[in-house]
């Protein structure tokens, strides 16, 4: 019995989606217990399944989810920009070197993007398409890891508190990975955090982090 139950509770430790809901009273039991007999292949009988998932303890961190998707209801505003590209360069002193010449191709008075991430090993500009080329002719071939295109990034404009609230992030890139978008990229800049996405996935993305966001 004792193996039975340390089973079960593995299990629900590694379902954080089943446990929250559970948290929420939206679990039927017997439906959850026949679930893992069938899905996980549990050799038990349902009663042996049911007493384990009674006996679980469910933590109160799943009430940290709770807060953060009331925090969301908070967000001030989101944007959206399309059409736009990233460079990944090797980092070293040639590149820091040519770096500044970026600001001969970007105008940020009329509404040009660069983004500048850096690693230890690397660094990410993200910037306009229509910019790309001119871009890429301030550096060397071979300091040039990798370029993508056809990106579009998502600006949410968050509440002050949000920077303080765990679990913002988790809510968002969960809700994104349940409707198969990926996010290239991920960066925040308070009061902004900023997805990074295909272009092909920015209607959908805008449209459900929109109805994330807005106001419960």
């Amino acid at each position: 019995m004792s193996n039975i139950t340390h089973e079960v509770w593995k299990i629900l430790d590694n379902s954080p989606s089943i446990r929250r809901d559970m948290n929420r009273g939206l679990i039927n039991t017997s439906a959850l217990a026949r679930y893992i007999i069938k899905e996980k292949k549990i050799s038990a009988s349902l009663d042996a399944v049911l007493i384990a998932i009674r006996r679980y303890k469910l933590s109160q961190h799943e009430k940290i989810f709770d807060t953060a998707q009331k925090m969301l209801g908070q967000t001030v505003n989101l944007s959206t920009k399309s059409n736009l590209a990233e460079i990944s360069l090797i980092k070293d002193t040639e590149v820091q070197r040519i770096l500044p010449k970026l600001f001969n191709v970007i105008h940020y008075v009329q509404g040009d993007v660069l983004r500048v991430t850096q690693a230890n090993k690397s660094i990410r500009l993200l910037l306009d398409e229509k910019n790309l080329e001119q871009v890429m002719a301030l550096f060397p071939k071979d300091k040039i890891i990798t370029k993508e295109k056809d990106l579009a990034e998502i600006n949410i404009y968050i509440h002050p508190q949000m920077q303080k609230t765990p679990g913002i992030l988790a809510i968002i890139a969960n809700e994104l990975a349940i409707n198969k978008i990926n996010i290239v990229e991920f960066v925040t800049c308070p009061p902004e955090m900023l997805c990074i996405i295909k272009k092909e996935d920015l209607v959908k993305a805008s449209s459900i982090l929109y109805h994330l966001c807005e106001s419960k």
